[in-house]
């Protein structure tokens, strides 16, 4: 498969119809304005078309920003990891929100059904110890009776129209489209869940502003939002002739959570039995970041017409601080390894 070199009037699968109008492989968006995809299964988004938009997201602009030929993988061509051969932080994170979203009757968006734990540890391939944090930390969560705000909406989804006030070309629509989901919604604030690490990322407005702003910008009634942070568990396994089971281990974290709670629970309050972080709308430049968004939506435009999509190979190693990119296989041999990659399913 020939993942680098495309062109609109190059794509070595265009088969046109009969009045000649578009690919006979071409599926329609739910928007006329919203560049669809290719039924063939290899690829994703429709390689000719370069006139209609594609929706940026957070982590769309993320990657985007990062490399543009990662975003180019990614966004148009649907590639990703398969689920057992993401990372373990990944898996425990996609782990945790179903949990979460399944104790508040929640509906898992990518199967319009109710969340199934052992599906998803199953098609994740998540170990037994590493689901053992997971059964222990949310054994404590809901033991500690934590309270929520009730009158939540979850996975609220974001689809935010910008219109342009420059205009670059004639051709260059005017308008762009902002996608994503909130994690909790209410009428005037959200709340996003964060299982992690280093939780510290998630208390400094600087590392966070362009995804709490975009959701900020998505909606003008929301005037604040909460960040409630959970710190992965990093309790030792016992390896010598105590050696933990998957029961014990989970037994042992589920002691260290409610033993301190305030260290799992960022901003734990023991009298009100709520944790998390609040973050004023004032406190995010939300025009700079509509601005961010026009420019990267003009220059991504731009990219699919010149065939713009270069590598950055200066962040190969260190996509994150020390994290390699995950696509770096693909870009080193200019092919797709099935074992682990996939194209991302297409709403046809």
């Amino acid at each position: 498969m020939d993942l680098i070199n495309f062109d609109k009037d190059k794509c070595p699968d265009f088969q046109p119809n009969s009045v000649f109008e578009k690919c006979t492989h071409y599926s329609e968006a739910k928007s006329s304005s919203e560049c669809g995809y290719c039924e063939l299964r290899a690829n994703y988004r429709c390689l000719a078309t370069t006139n209609l938009i594609i929706p940026l997201s957070n982590h769309s602009v993320g990657n985007f920003l990062t490399c543009h030929f990662l975003y180019y993988l990614t966004a148009i061509r649907g590639i990703e990891k398969k689920n057992p051969m993401k990372s373990n932080a990944l898996k425990l994170g996609a782990l945790w929100d179903a949990v979460l979203g399944k104790y508040y009757n929640g509906i898992d968006r990518s199967t319009g059904q109710a969340y199934d734990i052992p599906g998803l540890i199953d098609t994740y391939e998540i170990p037994p110890m590493e689901v053992a944090k997971i059964k222990g930390l949310y054994r404590a969560y809901r033991d500690l009776e934590i309270n929520i705000d009730q009158g939540y909406e979850l996975q609220a989804s974001i689809n935010k129209s910008i219109s342009f006030d420059k205009c670059w070309r004639e051709d260059v629509p005017v308008e762009m489209v902002v996608a994503g989901f909130y994690d909790r919604k209410y009428p005037e604030y959200f709340v996003e869940n964060k299982l992690s690490s280093k939780p510290d990322y998630y208390l400094d407005p600087w590392w966070i502003q362009s995804q709490i702003g975009t959701y900020f910008l998505a909606d003008e009634s929301l005037n604040h939002c909460i960040m409630e942070v959970v710190r992965v568990p990093q309790l030792k396994e016992k390896v010598n002739k105590e050696r933990d089971t998957p029961e014990a281990f989970a037994e042992r974290i589920y002691q260290d959570v409610l033993s301190r709670p305030s260290f799992y629970f960022i901003g734990w309050d023991n009298k009100t039995h709520r944790y998390g972080k609040k973050y004023y709308r004032s406190e995010f430049n939300l025009e700079e970041l509509k601005m961010r968004y026009l420019h990267i939506f003009r220059e991504i435009y731009d990219a699919r017409i010149m065939n713009g999509f270069y590598r950055n190979d200066r962040v190969c190693n260190n996509i994150l601080p020390g994290i390699q990119c995950e696509m770096l296989e693909i870009c080193r041999h200019g092919n797709l390894n099935e074992a682990i990659y996939k194209i991302r399913e297409k709403p046809l």
